[in-house]
């Protein structure tokens, strides 16, 4: 009945999904040592390069919204990176982008996006609780936003990879993965 079903499909589809994702990356391990500085060391994303920095908000930015829309961007510790993810926008020329992030941010604030969030989150609009209550016109056009910056019109994760090579940012880890090749070892 499992292979009926598609089961045992899913099952082995599953297996090489994971079995790819313990291979060595060297982009994901650029991420994960990016994500380990910010939220692991006392100077968090001070202690980055401002390469870095464009980098790791870009990173998250696109991580949210995929996941799950600006609306998740602005309220998690992600919108404190709303800054330098606007420059990092403009910087990588990802202009769609730009303008999709700018327009979410005055749908969801009336003034200036607070770094702080708890500040954020206190001044950030909230879908109604009651399901009864019309959807607000700002959440509809939200939802087009998300959909938007989803279709990726300026293919922003191709032009980050880009950017991390141009900058020499993934370059350690290439190394690291030439030199578990010559010695054998899997990470």
């Amino acid at each position: 009945m499992a292979c009926k079903q598609g089961i045992r499909k899913n099952i082995e589809a599953s297996k090489k999904y994971y079995e790819e994702q313990r291979k060595y990356n060297p982009m994901r391990e650029l991420w994960t040592s990016l994500v380990k500085r910010v939220y692991e060391t006392d100077d968090g994303f001070d202690s980055l390069t401002p390469d870095e920095q464009t980098y790791f908000a870009l990173g998250v930015l696109d991580g949210e919204v995929y996941n799950g829309g600006m609306h998740q961007y602005f309220w998690n510790s992600s919108g404190a990176f709303y800054r330098s993810a606007m420059d990092g926008l403009l910087e990588l020329k990802a202009l769609e982008a730009l303008r999709l992030l700018t327009e979410a941010a005055k749908l969801l604030f009336d003034d200036a996006v607070p770094e702080d969030r708890e500040t954020r989150c206190a001044m950030i609009k909230e879908y109604p609780d009651d399901p009864t209550v019309p959807t607000p016109e700002w959440a509809v056009a939200l939802d087009r936003i998300d959909k938007e910056y989803c279709a990726d019109p300026d293919k922003l994760g191709e032009r980050l990879e880009e950017f991390a090579r141009a900058r020499g940012l993934v370059q350690p880890f290439e190394k690291e993965e030439a030199e578990q090749a010559v010695h054998g070892n899997t990470h």
